[in-house]
C-alpha cells in the first residue's frame, strides 16, 4: 500500500469534487447518457471516443459539443487513476484494462449517482477461487481446500467450457482485473488454458499460490502470460513456524524457492502473510525478508474465522492496533506494503503524519495502470468495487463470506447479481451499519471488514471486531465465540510445546 502526500492528496479530492460538481450538471448527465448509448454495430460511443483519443484525434475540432463535454469527463477519470498528459492518454486509451476501468466508473456514475465512496458499475476487481484442490493442509483455509475438505462437501467445479465463458462474461462487462486464488490454482487442470483466455480479453491478471509449485518454468511461463503480479504465500521468517501452519513439512522452503523463481523471472512479486495469533511477533521479521527476497511487497491479510480458521487464531483489537502502528511506520519509512485491513486508513488520518495516506489494496502491482485512490474505493470493497466466484460458480460478495451465495454465474449473469442483489444493495449504505462502524468518522476510508462482522456477530452490517473503536463489542463476544480475551498471545514455540 503506497503512500502519497497531503498536497497529491488535495489535488485528487479537489479532482473528485469537480468531477461531482460537473455530472450534477443536467447538460452534462445527457452527454453522458448519449456517450453510454451503442450504435448500430453495438458498440458504445464513449468506446469511439477513446478510439479518437488511442489515434491522437481526440479532441478533434469537428467534435461535437457532446463529444466534448465526455471528453472532459474521461479526461477527469483518467487523471483521477494517475494519467496526467495527452501522451499517457493516447497510450492508455487503447489498454483494455484502462478502457474497461473508465467505461466502469462512467456507467458507475450514470448508474449508481457520484457517492462517496464510489459504487463502480461492475467490480473492479473478482477473486476467483477456480479449485478447491491444493497440496497443503493449512490451518486456515477460509475455502476449506486441499486433502483436508470433507468428503461430504461437493467438489463440483466448473467445466472448462464454462470457465472460459465465465472469463468472456468478465471482460464483456467492463471489470478489469481478475484475480485467481484457490485452493491452489496451478493445481486446477485446465488453469493455463483458462488464464490464456483472461490474456487474450486483456484482463489485468493476478494470482494467489502457496508458492510450492512455482519451478523457474512455471515462473517463466507466468512471466510470457504477463501476469500483473503473483503473490505467494509465507507465515513466518522461520521455517517450522510456516510448516505447522500450512499443514506440510518442507511448505517453506519450496514457497521460498518459489519466491525466488517469480523473482528471477522479472515476475512482479508479492509476499501474502496472514497475521494471527502464532505469527504476530514476526511482522517486522517479514517486511524485512520481503525486503530481502527482492519482493515488491509485503501484503498482510486479516485471519477471518471461516473454512478452517478458527476464532481462536484471532488477534485482540488492542494487538491488530499495535500491529497497524507498524505497518504505518513502516509506510511513513518507505516501506511497501497492503494489508486487507480497511483500519490502515483509518489509522493514517489519526497517526502523527497527516500528510500520508494509503492507497487501495486495489493498487497492489502495477499501481499507476489500476490504481484507485482511497477517497473514491474506501476502504472495504464489498458491494462496491470487489466480489467473488467460488470453484463451483457460485457468486458470493467476498472470498471470506462462502456460505453467502447471491447467484451462480452457469445461470445468473454477474452484473445483474451486482446491481439489484439485496445483500449488495444494503451493504453500500454504510450510514445503516451499527456499532462504531455506522457512525465512525472514518467510514467512508474504511468501512470496517464486513466478512468479519459477519462471522462474529451474524451480521455484515455489524461491527468490524478487529477495530479499536469496537473493542466493547468485540469482548461482548469474544469468550462465547472462542476468541482471545487480551493478555499476549500465544506464542508459536509455546504453541510447539504443548
Amino acid at each position: 500500500m503506497g503512500l502519497i502526500v497531503t498536497k497529491q492528496r488535495l489535488k485528487k479530492q479537489t479532482d473528485f469534487l469537480k468531477f461531482r460538481a460537473l455530472y450534477g450538471n443536467p447538460v452534462v448527465r445527457k452527454a453522458v447518457a448519449y456517450a453510454l448509448e451503442r450504435d448500430k454495430g453495438g458498440k458504445m460511443r464513449l468506446e469511439r471516443i477513446l478510439d479518437d483519443i488511442a489515434s491522437g484525434d481526440g479532441r478533434r475540432r469537428k467534435a461535437g459539443l457532446r463529444d466534448r463535454i465526455v471528453r472532459k469527463m474521461v479526461d477527469m477519470v483518467m487523471k483521477g487513476i494517475g494519467i496526467e498528459d495527452e501522451e499517457q492518454a493516447r497510450f492508455y486509451a487503447s489498454h483494455p484494462n484502462i478502457r474497461r476501468t473508465v467505461i466502469n466508473a462512467l456507467l458507475g456514475a450514470h448508474t449508481f449517482g457520484i457517492k462517496f465512496p464510489f459504487i463502480f458499475y461492475a467490480p473492479l476487481m473478482i477473486v476467483w477461487n477456480i479449485t478447491w484442490r491444493c497440496n497443503l493442509r493449512c490451518r486456515h483455509c477460509y475455502e476449506d481446500a486441499g486433502p483436508l475438505r470433507e468428503k461430504g462437501l461437493c467438489w463440483d467445479e466448473l467445466s472448462t467450457e464454462e470457465k472460459l465463458a465465465f472469463v468472456d462474461e468478465v471482460a464483456e462487462n467492463y471489470i478489469p482485473a481478475l484475480s485467481f486464488s484457490g485452493g491452489e490454482p496451478l493445481i486446477c487442470p485446465d488453469f493455463w488454458k483458462v488464464v490464456e483466455r483472461a490474456r487474450e480479453r486483456g484482463l489485468y491478471i493476478s494470482m494467489n499460490t502457496n508458492g510450492t509449485l512455482i519451478t523457474p518454468e512455471v515462473a517463466r511461463r507466468l512471466k510470457e502470460l504477463d501476469l500483473a503480479y503473483v503473490a505467494v504465500s509465507l507465515d513466518a521468517p522461520v521455517p517450522e513456524v510456516h510448516d505447522r501452519f500450512r499443514g506440510v513439512p518442507g511448505a517453506w522452503e519450496r514457497a521460498v524457492q518459489g519466491i525466488r523463481n517469480c523473482v528471477e523471472a522479472g515476475l512482479t512479486t508479492v509476499i501474502s502473510f496472514t497475521i494471527n495469533a502464532t505469527n504476530l511477533r514476526y511482522l517486522k521479521d517479514m517486511m524485512r525478508l520481503t525486503e530481502e527476497l527482492g519482493a515488491f511487497r509485503l501484503m498482510v491479510y486479516n485471519i477471518i474465522p471461516v473454512g478452517r480458521a478458527g476464532f481462536e487464531l484471532d488477534l485482540t483489537p488492542e494487538q491488530r492496533e499495535k500491529a497497524l502502528k507498524e505497518m504505518y511506520d513502516y509506510l511513513a519509512e518507505g516501506g511497501s506494503l497492503c494489508t486487507t485491513a480497511p483500519q490502515l486508513g483509518r489509522f493514517c488520518k489519526m497517526g502523527e503524519r497527516p500528510d500520508l495516506v494509503p492507497l487501495a489494496h486495489l493498487g497492489t502491482g502495477k499501481a499507476k495502470e489500476l490504481g484507485i485512490i482511497a477517497d473514491i474505493v474506501g476502504g472495504c470493497g464489498i458491494a462496491r468495487a470487489y466480489m467473488a466466484v467460488q470453484p463451483n460458480g457460485d457468486i458470493t460478495p467476498c472470498v471470506y463470506m462462502p456460505e453467502v451465495v447471491l447467484g451462480n454465474v452457469k445461470r445468473d449473469r454477474l452484473i445483474d447479481i451486482w446491481h439489484n442483489h439485496p445483500f449488495l444493495k444494503e451493504l453500500r449504505d454504510r450510514s445503516t451499519y451499527w456499532g462504531n462502524c455506522g457512525t465512525c468518522d472514518y467510514k467512508e476510508v474504511c468501512g470496517g471488514c464486513r466478512a468479519r462482522a459477519f462471522h462474529y456477530f451474524g451480521d455484515a452490517k455489524g461491527p468490524d471486531p478487529g477495530c479499536i473503536l469496537n473493542r466493547k463489542f468485540y469482548y461482548e463476544v469474544a469468550e462465547k465465540v472462542g476468541a482471545p480475551t487480551g493478555g499476549r498471545a500465544q506464542e508459536p514455540a509455546a504453541e510447539a510445546a504443548s
